[in-house]
């Protein structure tokens, strides 16, 4: 009997079966047919969610290290996935830089991290401080109007939806944000690239190195995200818990009235990073003053360090932190001594491997700048820098700077110009609260402070390079500064009720002006995600390939004319920068003065020909809408004209910007 129940229950499964499979194997239903693109999506959450983890872990271990008292708040999550993301950085740059760059080393390493935070326990603290967290939060948003809290869930909603979008329209990140670590992969190590920006210090690019390794480019997309994210929470915790929940929105809201900052935050971009150690290290600093607990600077000094490593323009956050330690222990000079030693050789340490690195390979530390090295000289620094294009001193223009900012019409990217109006009009209201800090108690005072010390220079300095050179002349350059800022900018929005009377109601005005321009804002980017259509594009629907013809039509074919040379290619770019995604070796243009560069040093065309066989290339990739702007007024038109004509015409897009023609052989 029980062998014929047996025999009964394998022929009803194997019957069960065949009708199945018969059945979808004929209709094919849609989602079998994206089975691939949704298998890599799945494959996409995992890899983010581990290494977010991980990276969390890392972050609560290491702090909670230094500082075993730390609370369980927001402020405390925002530090740990910051910093140990950071760690990841450090971490994936050793790995490419010796040569560790094979998919399950990879995947094995973030495996095995993952199973030490299990059991040291560290990752039920992980849950254990995001549950605590999110409970805070809850209960902070309930107190807020309905507006501020949906406008700050419709603005995440909308801009997390942006980062399953491929790489287009991220024209720094296709120039050397995901370039520097798709080639560490490629080389299986480091070479010694004639790209200035490979160069750069590289602690976000290391850490977009663990998911370009594990075969996802939007991980650096989710990642940049993730410290978007936390910057919210440090400064969401920060204000609620000196200046009370209210308060906290209007700096949440000021955040996310600026487009940019939200933009920015989709793409596999540096500057959330740079925000985040920015704000990390002014948190951390105001901390251990107010509760008198220098423990605390360390974990300040690590964020500066950590600066060091995203962009050379840090340099001011150490300094900052520095002349504010000597401040506040200058009646104990030993103390201060020992504290600002500390402070320097921990955040020194953190960041040197960038500078020794460049010092090893190019001979400079900060290179290209000041000391120059390896395939750089006069004409390149000059070009760089582009000394005297500015504004210059002109008192007007600067008096008008933070309208100009506004604006956005000067900026040479205009794409992420955009700082919304908000900022601006609360920039007097701030300015007030900044100047009547005297009056506060001293944790308040103290916060206040550290934030505008820090706003001053960075702006100071930001300004230097705005009358110097018309290159800087980039709002989001500046946005290290605003960010901080937007504290005492909402603190000066709810000083507004004591200006409230029976008649007039100012604070409720300045609220609906303030509903109304960010209902604006999120109403274009909503459309604009509607547009792209990132769900489309994660799940399959639609290829990234179409995607990219669409808005970056030009580099599109680029990218399908050099796949179709000879593997052996070598291409040499002309005004164009980016090269991520070549299949081939190519030289990229990454300041645009290959060509003019090439006149500097060869001549003439015959001689420039003659350099580029000697140097092995066999095509050139031409930008020529570009050409013509860079060329303009530089009497290299003709030379230029001459140089092309002797080159074999291979292909060109179909709107005629781009161009891919043949070197001649050299002749024997």
């Amino acid at each position: 009997m029980n062998r014929r129940k047996i025999l009964l229950a394998i022929a009803i499964i194997a019957w069960s079966g065949f009708v199945v499979a018969t059945y979808f194997g004929v209709q094919k239903p849609f989602a079998l047919q994206l089975a691939d693109p949704l298998l890599n999506l799945a494959w996409t959450v995992i890899l983010t969610s581990m290494l977010l983890l991980n990276g969390l872990a890392l972050g609560l271990f290491t702090t909670r290290r230094l500082i075993p008292d730390m609370p369980d708040d927001a402020a405390t999550l925002a530090l740990a996935c910051g910093i140990g993301l950071g760690e990841l950085g450090l971490l994936g740059f050793i790995f490419a830089a010796s040569g560790a760059s094979q998919f399950l080393v990879l995947l094995t390493t973030h495996l095995i991290l993952l199973g030490w935070s299990i059991w040291r326990g560290v990752l039920a603290s992980v849950f254990s401080l995001i549950r605590d967290s999110f409970t805070q939060i809850r209960s902070s948003v309930s107190r807020l109007p309905h507006w501020m809290r949906w406008a700050v869930i419709l603005a995440l909603i909308l801009t997390f939806l942006r980062t399953l979008l491929p790489p287009a329209d991220a024209f720094d990140a296709l120039l050397y944000h995901l370039t520097v670590p798709e080639l560490w992969l490629q080389d299986g190590g480091l070479r010694t690239y004639n790209i200035p920006h490979y160069w750069f210090p590289s602690l976000v690019e290391g850490i977009y190195f663990w998911g370009l390794g594990l075969g996802s480019d939007v991980i650096s997309h989710q990642i940049h995200f993730a410290y978007a994210f936390s910057v919210m929470l440090l400064v969401w915790n920060w204000t609620r818990r000196l200046w009370g929940d209210l308060t906290a929105g209007w700096a949440l809201i000021l955040l996310i009235s600026t487009p940019s900052l939200l933009l920015l935050a989709t793409w596999a971009y540096t500057d959330l990073a740079l925000i985040f150690f920015g704000l990390a290290m002014l948190y951390t600093l105001a901390y251990g003053k107010e509760h008198n607990e220098p423990r605390w600077w360390t974990v300040s000094a690590i964020s500066a360090g950590m600066a060091m490593g995203v962009k050379y323009t840090s340099f001011v956050m150490p300094v900052t932190a520095i002349l504010l330690i000597a401040i506040w222990s200058f009646q104990r000079k030993r103390e201060a001594f020992a504290e600002i030693l500390k402070f320097g050789l921990i955040s020194t340490g953190t960041g040197l491997i960038w500078y020794l690195r460049n010092w090893i390979w190019m001979w400079n530390p900060i290179y290209p700048f000041l000391f120059g090295g390896r395939y750089w000289d006069e004409f390149r620094s000059a070009w760089f820098a582009t000394p005297g294009t500015g504004l210059g001193w002109d008192l007007e223009g600067l008096i008008l700077l933070p309208l100009t900012i506004t604006l956005g019409h000067q900026d040479i990217n205009s794409i992420d110009a955009d700082i919304g109006p908000l900022l601006l009009l609360t920039l007097p209201l701030a300015l007030w609260v900044v100047f009547r800090t005297r009056n506060l108690e001293a944790p308040r005072k103290i916060t206040l402070t550290t934030i505008s010390l820090f706003t001053f220079f960075s702006t100071a300095f930001w300004t230097y390079g705005y009358i110097t050179t018309r290159d800087l002349w980039q709002a989001r350059l500046l946005l290290p500064a605003i960010v901080p800022f937007v504290i005492p900018m909402a603190i000066g929005i709810m000083s507004l009720r004591d200006l409230d009377t029976k008649t007039i109601r100012l604070s409720f005005i300045v609220s609906v002006i303030a509903a109304i321009s960010i209902s604006i804002n999120l109403l274009d980017a909503g459309l604009s995600v509607i547009a792209r259509n990132p769900l489309a594009l994660a799940t399959g629907l639609t290829s990234n390939q179409s995607y990219l013809e669409r808005y970056q039509p030009g580099y599109a074919y680029a990218q399908k004319a050099i796949t179709e040379t000879m593997p052996t290619a070598e291409v040499y770019s002309l005004f164009e920068p980016r090269s991520y995604g070549i299949t081939r070796n190519i030289q990229p243009d990454p300041i645009l003065d290959n060509f003019s560069h090439d006149v500097y040093m060869y001549g003439d065309p015959d001689s420039i020909i003659r350099a580029w066989q000697q140097q092995g290339y066999t095509h050139v990739l031409l930008n020529r809408r570009a050409a013509g702007f860079v060329l303009e007024n530089t009497g290299k038109q003709a030379i230029f004209d001459a140089t092309m004509a002797s080159l074999k015409p291979i292909s060109v897009s179909a709107d005629g910007t781009y161009e891919l023609l043949e070197i001649p052989a050299n002749e024997p």
